[in-house]
């Protein structure tokens, strides 16, 4: 299928187009180069453009601008620029929308804005040029402010850059310039080899490549081969690696690899209406929180009652499918509402796997954006709403606090799903009251949380495949045979009412859904709440030494502090993980570091407060020894010798010093009751008779001398 909002590529000409219409009754979609200084859009039959995709001329690519755009980073200026320009556009192009497609009345409906608004028709022509380039959200509508000096446009070379290769044999490639026809054949093999349930690694895809755009077929004894071209002409496996890591999207490349398929976009939004119900699946959420009916235990000592979990539903109100669903031990608040936002836009059969069901994808299809979610005010209000509207352009609807009222549909499945598990699971609430000598269900307790998850989850699939009470079906529903089950709703709701199912990257919605915060970036790490953050990427893109002490934006989840996004305008993020030096706060929550940090500061306090109480009592007996030895010192001096008497002496007093030290510091020392050893002394041991030799005679004469030189000297000390 074609999507709305998708980005393509044509392989041969190397040109960018964004589909920016789509009609299922007519067969027909309109699109727009987004490269192009001033973009019209370009009528085209559905049939033509999935020929050209499935003859690979036309490859769906990363939409370039699809970037988060972080409101507080917005000047005033911008936020102005935006708002007027998002104004003039919502008020034509939906409910003109034909007219501004058609090429016969485009112009003319053009010069009717131009002069309705007092602004030049160039004016208008580029608004709306950028407007469908861009994304068709309100974001799109951001001026161009940071484009002077062409940063990070590629260059173009013709010579070979980069370092001379000392390697020369013919067998190794030197590389090429990889210009933009080298680009594509990287591209196009990345899309076609490495983004596939395959998971070839990257080696296996560069081979491929080669084969691709850079062999000759031959023949040789009969048998047909291909060969390279010119081994020494072809890019390196390192420029495929280099331009690889370039333009890799991770979000993307999980989901091709792996099988999710989270992308899928809409049909044309709804403006300027806010009824409860819609015409088709998408149109309206509905999202709310309720605790369930089964108390839980601890999974790490099942003797703990932990209390009730909360779960969140997400609601399709045409086809009642739940498309949202998040358990856990958060109380209504954005946290857990987020989670289930996330969940919306997963793949359902891999969500499923997460808790050991098998579900094949197409018996829970949901993964998509809708155009609006109704919603209470406690659940989604904040930063992440933000976000929410104006990089995704959904419209949240809050209603009045305790008007649960207002969101019947989501209400009625809780009731729903309680009813269905609370009679066969301990711990159920049973009753509103408890009187005096009623068990205490509380106690009856034996399910953990990943338990009530399982069952949950199996509750919700039991309702999209189950009938609807009351549910209306229309007569064309009626002709079809479609039954009230929300799955059956859904996947007709799809064919036959212009289902207006977005889809997201996943990892961009959870950037835009998770809290933001600043962090300090200094010598290739990022410091937040005192913890080390890293990734090869920050060296190996920015130069660390001159951004010491930066802020920078970062995105976390405050369940879990492992890893962060470091946010960076106009590119995508990097994620950053624990250095080693951090990695001891592995798996806590922030609200547990934050805890963890204030402990350890008055730890440190207190240790500090010690330091200095024993620095006080050290200066104090330091002082003391230094008074006494001035004063010893001072009445045993001699005042009568000379200064350079005393100062020429010092290597004397030295070795006297040291001997004085020796006696006083032996390690090996003799016991006081031990006997010594019976000693002949030397000098008695010459006087004996020497077979009278006089040579021998005076060399004892010699040896004795000396000895009593040195004894004497001893005995002077």
């Amino acid at each position: 299928m074609i999507f709305v909002n998708a980005v393509y590529q044509f392989v041969d000409k190397n040109e960018r187009i964004r589909i920016i219409y789509v009609s299922t009754e007519e067969e027909l979609c309109a699109y727009v180069y987004i490269e192009k200084e001033l973009s019209v859009p370009i009528i085209e039959e559905v049939s033509v453009v999935k020929e050209e995709i499935d003859s690979d001329n036309l490859i769906e690519i990363t939409d370039p601008y699809s970037v988060l755009i972080e409101e507080d980073n917005l000047t005033e200026t911008q936020i102005n620029k935006r708002e007027e320009r998002w104004a003039i556009i919502e008020q034509y192009w939906e409910p003109q929308k034909e007219k501004l497609l058609n090429k016969s009345t485009r112009m003319k409906k053009f010069k009717e804005i131009s002069q309705l608004h007092n602004i030049s028709l160039m004016r208008v022509r580029r608004m709306f040029s950028q407007f469908w380039q861009r994304g068709m959200t309100p974001n799109a509508c951001l001026p161009d402010y940071k484009n002077s000096g062409a940063p990070g446009r590629e260059k173009n070379f013709i010579k070979k850059t980069g370092r001379p290769r000392n390697i020369t044999n013919k067998e190794f490639s030197l590389g090429i310039n990889v210009d933009d026809k080298v680009k594509k054949q990287f591209e196009v093999s990345i899309n076609k080899y490495y983004r596939t349930k395959q998971k070839k690694s990257l080696r296996e895809v560069y081979s491929q490549m080669l084969e691709d755009f850079y062999s000759v077929t031959i023949k040789e004894q009969g048998e047909t081969k291909r060969i390279l071209r010119d081994p020494s002409n072809v890019p390196t496996y390192e420029q495929f690696y280099y331009w690889f890591k370039k333009a890799e999207n991770p979000g993307v490349d999980f989901v091709k690899r792996e099988g999710q398929k989270d992308y899928e976009l809409t049909k044309r939004p709804i403006t300027g209406t806010t009824k409860q119900e819609a015409p088709g699946p998408g149109f309206r959420f509905q999202i709310d929180a309720t605790p369930s009916d089964i108390y839980i235990v601890s999974e790490t000592d099942r003797s703990k009652v932990v209390g009730r979990a909360t779960i969140y539903a997400i609601v399709d109100v045409f086809s009642r499918m739940i498309t949202g669903i998040y358990v856990g031990l958060e109380t209504n608040s954005w946290n857990g509402a987020m989670m289930s936002l996330d969940s919306m836009v997963a793949n359902k059969s891999e969500l499923c796997a997460d808790y050991g069901v098998p579900l094949d994808e197409e018996l829970w299809p949901s993964s998509h954006l809708p155009e609006a979610i109704i919603a209470d005010r406690g659940e989604m209000l904040g930063h992440g709403v933000e976000n929410l509207i104006n990089n995704f352009k959904v419209a949240v609807e809050n209603t009045s606090p305790y008007r649960a009222d207002l969101k019947p549909i989501v209400e009625r499945l809780f009731r729903t799903i309680n009813e269905k598990i609370k009679g066969f699971l301990p711990g159920a609430v049973m009753k509103d009251t408890r009187k005096r000598g009623d068990p205490d269900y509380r106690l009856d307790a034996k399910l953990t949380l990943k338990e009530i998850r399982r069952i949950i989850l199996l509750s919700v699939i039991d309702h999209n495949w189950s009938p609807i009470e009351h549910y209306q079906l229309s007569p064309e529903m009626v002709k079809d045979n479609v039954r009230p089950i929300p799955l059956e709703l859904w996947n007709w709701g799809i064919e036959n009412q212009k289902g207006c199912l977005r889809k997201v990257d996943r990892l961009d919605f959870r950037l835009g859904i998770l809290p933001r915060a600043k962090a300090t970036f200094s010598r290739g790490t990022v410091t937040f709440h005192k913890l080390k953050y890293g990734a090869s990427e920050l060296l190996e893109n920015y130069n660390h030494m001159k951004l010491t002490d930066t802020k920078v934006d970062i995105v976390y989840d405050p369940r879990k502090i492992d890893n962060i996004y470091m946010i960076r305008n106009d590119s995508k993020p990097i994620l950053l993980n624990l250095l080693d030096q951090s990695r001891g706060f592995a798996g806590l929550s922030l609200e547990e570091v934050i805890e963890i940090n204030k402990k350890a500061s008055t730890l440190k306090k207190s240790a500090d407060d010690e330091r200095l109480k024993n620095r006080i009592t050290l200066n104090q007996e330091i002082n003391t020894i230094a008074k006494k030895a001035t004063k010893k010192t001072n009445e045993e001096s001699n005042i009568s010798t000379s200064k350079s008497k005393r100062l020429k002496d010092i290597n004397k007093n030295r070795s006297e010093e040291k001997a004085i030290q020796k006696k006083e510091e032996t390690l090996i020392q003799r016991e006081e009751n031990e006997d010594p050893a019976e000693i002949v002394s030397i000098e008695e041991e010459l006087k004996e008779p020497n077979n009278g030799s006089e040579g021998s005679k005076s060399g004892n004469s010699e040896v004795y001398d000396l000895i009593r030189r040195r004894r004497d000297e001893r005995r002077k000390k």
